[in-house]
């Protein structure tokens, strides 16, 4: 599973590493379902949401950090993610990522991009909202 992005949409795609994908996504902003990391807690993470048809894919990852006296050697692979298909309402699977095996970068892109698309995020309803 690799999620990326660029200025114009994010690009989702799953299948067998070093093969091919089974399935590959992409979605603009406007359309985009993201969910920031709201700026608190341990870990530091973000999810997004892929709309296929009647199915959706939301895939979510981040970091925990370390604090006071804690090291490497306590949480080797601090990384994490996972991916959730649903069908409507019904969850259909829910996989959890191999920890040793992501690569989470967090930055406040993605954010951006949802902004210069015109929407702004509300922290009381935890949704984007049209700017006005």
């Amino acid at each position: 599973m690799q999620v990326c992005y660029d200025a114009e949409a994010a690009y989702y795609s799953y299948g067998p590493r070093g093969g091919p994908a089974e399935l590959a996504l992409s979605e603009s902003y406007d359309t985009l379902g993201y969910t920031p990391w709201p700026g608190v807690g341990r870990a530091i993470w973000e999810a997004i949401t892929f709309t296929n048809g009647d199915y959706t894919y939301t895939v979510s990852g981040g970091v925990d950090r370390m604090f006071g006296d804690e090291a490497e050697a306590d949480n080797p692979h601090p990384q994490f993610g996972s991916v959730t298909v649903r069908k409507g309402d019904d969850i259909l699977a829910e996989l959890t990522c191999d920890r040793a095996t992501v690569a989470f970068s967090w930055s406040d892109n993605l954010y951006d991009y949802k902004e210069a698309a015109g929407f702004e995020w509300d922290y009381r309803d935890r949704g984007w909202k049209t700017r006005r």
